[in-house]
């Protein structure tokens, strides 16, 4: 009787481990399958209300707005307006499930130039607060996309929060792209359909 006993809990013992023995596999599929790279992410093509926070120095003004006036794709773009005698730009502000770029290598956006000539820049923002910089010129009037692998996006030099953790790695989730100025004078731009891909 007590063999019968003891070889009956040593089955109950070998089901119970092979059951969390699947469990365990079970979950870390799931845990492996919610952690796919996806091919694309939408940052934003500004037809939803995404977070602005323009700023310039004490000599300059810009606006930045949601406009209907230009648009690549959809009804509408964002107007960046500058009147800039030293510094300015506008942040836009990455939502949480649109800020993890692991895998990602292209960062593409469409932009409406002037034909000014002038250098702009584009700064995307770390969760370590150290910014990343591409410069382009306003050689071209119209739409034209940008496609820009993420790696030529370099850590700027000319300035970092005092705050930041300046590494030359970019760490993740970001927190913002951002639309600064390198010159002086008046101009407008439109933006639109900003993307991260494989």
């Amino acid at each position: 009787m007590f063999k019968v006993k003891l070889l009956l809990g040593s089955f109950l013992f070998a089901a119970l481990l092979f059951s969390c023995a699947g469990e365990t596999k079970k979950g870390l599929a799931k845990e492996t399958e919610s952690k796919a790279i996806p091919d694309k992410i939408v940052l934003t093509d500004f037809e939803e209300d995404i977070g602005l926070n323009p700023y310039s120095g004490p000599q300059s003004k810009i606006e930045a707005v949601f406009t209907e006036e230009q648009a690549h794709s959809g009804k509408r773009s964002l107007k960046v307006t500058q009147k800039t005698k030293d510094w300015a730009g506008v942040a836009i502000i990455l939502p949480k499930e649109r800020a993890d770029w692991t895998g990602l290598k292209t960062f593409r956006v469409w932009i409406y130039g002037g034909g000014s000539n002038l250098k702009f820049n584009i700064d995307i923002e770390d969760a370590k607060k150290e910014q990343f910089r591409y410069s382009f010129v306003d050689d071209f009037k119209g739409w034209k996309e940008f496609v820009i692998p993420i790696s030529d996006f370099k850590s700027r030099t000319d300035w970092q929060a005092s705050d930041a953790r300046v590494d030359g790695k970019l760490d993740f989730p970001m927190m913002t792209v951002q639309v600064a100025t390198a010159n002086f004078g008046n101009f407008t731009l439109y933006f639109d359909d900003i993307v991260v891909e494989k």
